[in-house]
């Protein structure tokens, strides 16, 4: 005569056997996946670099998973309006962000009402780009080398003049932080926006600027700047005869606008793999190395980790810069 379970008994097994179902319908949506249009929230307005390289990130996906991803932009509170929307969404894998190196890295410590934490309400897909920084100078400016400028910047009676796109911004940062390695002080005289800023530094009434290569190498190309190093331990494509920081001595010199792509926490990691799958593959072909190279970014690709090993290193860099600085966005 068969045993009848007790009831403790009974419902472990069905419990045990509705998580089996569970997990085995996750696991078949996960495969399935994407079986409807994707939503890519852009976290900057159209046309900057950031919002190019995600657009470009919407192609490669579609070309490999032969689905839509629609991009949306939401520009707002240093990009953070975007990290939170996506954030805060279904972890299903439909609403992606496109993650950047401003919102990510020194948003929440510009922000920090907001009290927004990137590692820990994110699934980090993949780190597909970077678009390297680089410091330029008015030509009129006598430094031909890094080391002049540094010089002359310890000699000059009142401090340069040093552009920005605004305080907070990744280019005002990035010369905080050249200017706390190479121990000098500039002037800083932020604007709204890279384009103002470069265009009164072409004109002469700054000195110096920090922006990144995608905007400020065709006047470099032109002559009407002068570039004295770019920001990555390698050198850009699109300035291949400008020197590294680190070749110049700044050993651990190593900043760039990065681009990646973002998923909400909890999000199922046969989907993050399927992502981060295609994109690597997609970042090995001629095409999409061509497509990047026309912005002014290098390739990156690889594990997902390295979103989170990069937001170790950068969030309490920047921290530190933004408390030093007295930069502030609220």
């Amino acid at each position: 005569m068969r045993k009848k379970l007790p009831f403790t008994a009974l419902a472990g097994v069905l419990c045990l056997g509705f998580l089996a179902g569970t997990a085995t319908a996750q696991t078949a949506a996960a495969s399935a996946y994407p079986t409807k249009a994707v939503r890519l929230i852009v976290p900057f307005a159209a046309g900057g670099a950031v919002d190019l390289i995600g657009r470009q990130i919407a192609v490669a996906l579609n070309e490999s998973l032969n689905q839509a991803f629609v991009v949306e932009n939401k520009p707002g509170a240093g990009g953070l309006l975007a990290l939170e929307q996506v954030a805060s969404a279904a972890p299903d894998g439909y609403t992606l962000a496109i993650g950047a190196a401003g919102p990510l890295s020194m948003s929440p410590s510009l922000y920090k009402s907001r009290n927004f934490d990137p590692i820990a309400r994110f699934e980090p897909v993949i780190w597909y780009a970077s678009t390297p920084g680089v410091l330029v100078v008015n030509p009129a400016v006598k430094a031909k080398t890094v080391n002049e400028l540094v010089a002359i910047s310890k000699a000059a009676p009142q401090p340069l003049n040093m552009g920005s796109a605004g305080s907070g911004s990744i280019n005002h940062l990035m010369g905080e932080y050249f200017q706390e390695k190479a121990r000098i002080k500039w002037l800083h005289v932020p604007f709204r926006g890279s384009a103002p800023a470069l265009t009164e530094l072409m004109a002469g009434r700054l000195d110096v600027m920090m922006d990144i290569v995608p905007t400020a190498s065709p006047l470099i190309n032109t002559g009407k700047l002068r570039a004295l190093a770019v920001t990555t331990p390698k050198r850009s494509s699109l300035l291949p005869d400008t020197p590294t920081l680190k070749e110049l001595g700044y050993r651990d010199f190593d900043v760039s606008s990065w681009i990646s792509l973002m998923a909400p926490r909890g999000t199922p990691p046969e989907i993050v793999e399927k992502l981060n799958t295609a994109l690597n593959k997609a970042l090995q072909t001629t095409a999409v190395r061509a497509r990047l190279s026309v912005v002014g970014a290098e390739p990156e690709g690889g594990s997902a980790s390295r979103v989170t090993e990069r937001l170790k290193l950068e969030i309490p860099r920047w921290a530190a810069i933004i408390k030093s600085s007295g930069a502030t966005a609220e």
